[in-house]
Formats: structure tokens, sequence, C-alpha cells
């Protein structure tokens, strides 16, 4: 019996080898040997659920590679539509290189493959007709059988949507729960047991569920494989924002912003069933940090999400504590004219980062924060990795006291507007951002802002 069970799971591997290998020849379609240029088993992937609007709306892939040799990627676009042969792309030593990829439709997502190094991905995408806004953040470097989206807000002239991408060659199944802070929980039929096909994507328009309220933050639970989640906002007033989804686990996240027009939303979201205590502190210029005193009393309860208002000098950063799992905050800011721009922020700090542009045409006012929450200064070491044909400035240092945020040099940053840049830190530990304004007659008309790429330890620069 034992013999014949063991031939039994070995027949189902089989088949199930077989099944997965006929897919991706009539989904994806053979890609002949001496066409492929990138071979062997990836170093790492990224998962960019970008989402899109209409045929005019231009989304770019941004990839910044910190090394001393070239970098093999395999670059795949995923919506809803039939899968298509991925494209293969090198990223070269100590520059950026940005790939222009479809973004019609709100559920436009692409993963990012890199093969025998590392590269640093995120996107940037400014909208055609449905908006004039610009969004940027970084790709996420993993999946999650759950995922916290915190910022969404259903309000009149506000359109949220959810996009969900299933970048593997397996099935996936999902179901969305809403959170807003009047109403109960909202789990639907529709949105149950939700199938995603391999390399398949869905946007899920959050004003179809929950209409008119402030705040609605939205759980993504995976009963079946693994999917990547971010949120899409879109205003009727001409502005975009996105923001990348949190694991469940998530406990602190520091939130960075700088160059905004002093108004910051904070929503928060708690996903469990009891209200868990919140705690924050503001850290400014000169070790002027303070307490978040606005979170005191703020804490949503089980199951429910709110949105806190709070006026910020610039640059600062929001240091956010939750005192148990399951919550997750977003810093939603505003610009100068009627663009918005939301981040997640970071988990921790480190020594090692990538600061991708979140400008993406010309004038552009671009700026980098660096921002200290721990007990020791920061000396900081800034170079660029350019753009092909972008000027390179000389490295730059920057000294970040401890809970305390800075803005890099001006002049510096000016001159890698569109370039990307590797922060190296000699002593302590930062977190930066990009947030920049861009377009218009005096390259006002957009703000985004999108935190940095960690460098994991293993691909860190020598120099």
């Amino acid at each position: 019996m034992r013999n014949r069970g063991q031939l039994l799971v070995a027949l189902l591997l089989m088949a199930g080898v077989i099944a997965s290998a006929e897919y991706l020849d009539r989904e994806v379609g053979a890609r002949p040997l001496e066409a492929a240029r990138v071979t062997g088993v990836p170093s790492g992937a990224w998962f960019c659920p970008h989402g899109g609007g209409s045929k005019d709306w231009d989304v770019r892939i941004q990839l910044a590679n910190p090394g001393d040799e070239p970098v093999p990627v395999r670059v795949r676009t995923i919506t809803a539509a039939r899968p298509v042969p991925p494209e293969d792309h090198v990223v070269e030593p100590r520059s950026t290189l940005v790939i222009p990829v479809p973004g019609e439709g709100r559920e436009s997502s692409t993963s990012v493959e890199y093969f025998g190094g590392f590269v640093a991905a995120g996107w940037i995408a400014h909208a055609g007709e449905d908006a004039s806004g610009v969004a940027a953040e970084p790709c996420l470097p993993d999946s999650s059988p759950r995922w916290l989206l915190p910022d969404g807000s259903t309000l009149e002239n506000e359109d949220d949507y959810v996009v969900v991408m299933n970048p593997f060659a397996t099935d996936a199944v999902i179901s969305l729960t809403l959170l807003s802070e009047r109403r109960d929980p909202v789990r639907t039929e529709e949105w149950t047991d939700v199938a995603l096909k391999p390399f398949h994507s869905r946007a899920f328009r959050l004003n179809d569920k929950e209409l008119g309220e402030t705040t609605v933050s939205t759980v993504v639970d995976v009963s079946v494989g693994r999917v990547a989640a971010a949120t899409l906002g879109i205003s009727k007033l001409g502005d975009i924002r996105s923001v990348v989804g949190l694991p469940a686990g998530v406990t602190t996240q520091i939130l960075p912003g700088a160059s905004d027009a002093g108004r910051t939303d904070l929503p928060v979201m708690s996903a469990g069933l009891d209200r868990v205590s919140l705690s924050g502190t503001i850290l400014g210029a000169a070790e002027t940090s303070q307490p978040l005193a606005a979170l005191a009393d703020a804490a949503p309860g089980g199951e429910s999400a709110r949105t806190i208002p709070l006026t910020s000098g610039t640059p600062t950063t929001l240091l956010v504590h939750a005192a148990g799992p399951d919550v997750a905050f977003a810093r939603r800011t505003y610009g100068v004219a009627s663009d918005q721009a939301s981040t997640s922020g970071a988990t921790e700090a480190a020594d090692a980062w990538i600061v991708l542009p979140s400008v993406i045409g010309q004038p552009s006012h671009p700026a980098i924060v660096l921002a200290n929450p721990g007990d020791e200064p920061a000396t900081a070491t800034l170079s660029v990795l350019p753009v092909e044909g972008e000027s390179v400035p000389d490295p730059v240092s920057v000294e970040v006291p401890p809970m305390s945020t800075v803005l890099a040099p001006k002049g510096f940053v000016a001159e890698s507007s569109t370039s990307s840049v590797m922060i190296l830190a000699s002593s302590g530990t930062f977190v930066p951002t990009s947030a920049s304004y861009a377009l218009g007659r005096e390259g006002y008309a957009t703000f985004a802002v999108a935190v940095g790429v960690r460098i994991p330890a293993t691909w860190v620069p020598s120099s």
C-alpha cells in the first residue's frame, strides 16, 4: 500500500508539472532559446501594482543598479487580459534604467525579476485624460498572504481602487474586507474567494461597495497562492496618488515628508477585533522632536478605520507605533496645487538606500528628505546613479542628527532630478524619501512622494 501511495503522489506531481508547462506555453507563448538573454534562477523580484487608466497614462518602471556589474532583468506586464511574453533588459553598473510600461486599465501591473546582482525598482505614473497628477512608489519586494491598505476615500469627487496582482504561474484566491469609521466591515459575496489566474491582475473600485466615506481601508486576505497589492486614488480635481500595502504584523512605521503645503492626513486602520492603542512622535529639524498628541485618543476601534488630520511643518517625519498587530498607517500630503501624495513609509531605518526619482518631467522642484529616528547621529553620503545622458554631480555628505529630519543639498538634488540616488551611511541609520513637484508653467502642477528602497546587506557596495 505504501509503494502504491508513493507512486500516486509521483504521478500527481508529474501531472502538475506538465499542466504548468502547458499553461505557460498556451498563455504566454514559447520563447526561442536563442532569444533569451536571462538564464538561471533570479536573485530576486519586484512586484509593482501601479494601476493605470486611459491609453494616455504615462507609466514608467525605474530600475537602479548600485553595483559594479551589469544586472539582467526580466520585465512582465500583468493585466486582466491574456498574459504576454516578458521583455529582457540590462541595467548597467551604477546607473538608472527607465522602462515605459503599459498603463491602460486600472488593474495594470508589472513584475521585475533580476539576475546575478541587485536592482531597486519603483514606478512613476502621470495620468492622461483621467487626471493630471503624478504618483510614485517603490515596488514590493515580496508577496504576502495578507495585505493592509489604509489609504482610501470615497467622498464626492474621489475614486479609490485596490489593485491586486498575481505575478506567479499558479492560481490565487483572495477576499476583500472594507473598513470605515461609521459603518460595520463590508464583506460581499462578489469580493469573497475571488480567483486570480496566473499572471493576471484586477482592480476593485471601493466606491462600488462603500460610498461617501472619508476613510475606506482594505484588508486583502489570500487563501490560495500569493499576491501583491496597492491602492490607487484618483480625484476629479486632477490629482492621483498610490501607496503599496503593508503585510500584517507591522507595528512601527516611519513616514517622512517634505515640500508639501503643510496639510497632512494620517489614515489608520485596525483590522483586528479589538482597539489597539497608538503613539507617535514628530521628528522636525535639528532634534526638535515632539509627541504626536493627536494619536493618543484617536485609535480606531476593532475592524474600523479613520483619518486623523494634522498640520505639520516641512520637512517632518511621523514616527508612529501601534501596541499590537493588524494596524497600518499611511501619510497623505497635499501639494500647493491640487495633487496629493501618499506613502506607507518604512518599517525600520537602515544604513544603505536607493532613492528613485519622483519627477516625471520638467520644470521641476525635487527634494530628498532624510529621517533619523534613532538615538545616534547618522552621516550619509549621496551618490548619483544616472540615467544615460544625465550629468553626474560630485557626491555630497549629509549629517542627520538623532530624532531629526533634514533635506539633502538643494543643488545636488536638482542636478540629479530624473536619476536615482544611492545613499550610504558611514555611521548611524536613516530613512530617505523623495518628495517632488513637476510640470506646469512653473513646475508645481504635480506632487509625488516615494520612500527609498533599502539595499540588502549582501548587495551594499563597498564604496
